[in-house]
Formats: structure tokens, sequence, C-alpha cells
């Protein structure tokens, strides 16, 4: 009996610590700074046109008018951006 409980405890000790990790570290701010700098370039001024969460990651649409580019990126947990889109005029 003691072994079961043992068990049980642990699994739910499992699941409910790995459900802590799941808020994020970077703030929507820092976020859209990121994206900001990642773009930013000679020409024009990136400027960011919708932010959302999708798991636990922001999914951030930008876009500089000066270059004709926009995009859509997102940005985890860590501040590690990754392109999920880009297009030119």
């Amino acid at each position: 009996m003691k072994k079961i409980v043992l068990i049980f405890a642990s699994i739910f000790f499992c699941i409910v610590s790995g459900c802590q990790g799941i808020e994020s570290v970077v703030t929507e701010e820092q976020a859209k700074s990121i994206v900001m700098e990642h773009h930013t370039k000679h020409i024009g001024e990136v400027e960011i046109l919708s932010v959302k969460i999708e798991f636990n990651k922001y999914i951030i649409t930008w876009e500089n008018k000066d270059n004709c580019e926009s995009g859509t990126d997102s940005v985890n947990k860590k501040g590690e951006i990754k392109n999920l889109g880009t297009s030119i005029c």
C-alpha cells in the first residue's frame, strides 16, 4: 500500500513541477524589443503590429514601411527569436 501511495505521489509531483515551467521568463515588452532590434536596419524603423501568445511563445507581427518589409516572428521564453515568415513588396 505504501508503494502505491509513493508512486502516485511521485507522479503527481512530476506533473505539478512540470507545469510550473510554462510561464514566460521574457515579458511581452522584451519580446517586442528583441524583434525590433533583430529587424532594424539602416533603412526605416520596425513597427510592431500585433502580439499573441501561442504555445508559450510570443507571436509578433511587424512591419518596416520604409524598407517595404513585413513579417512574423516567434520569441520563446528564453528570448530566442525564430522567423516564421517575411515578405518584401
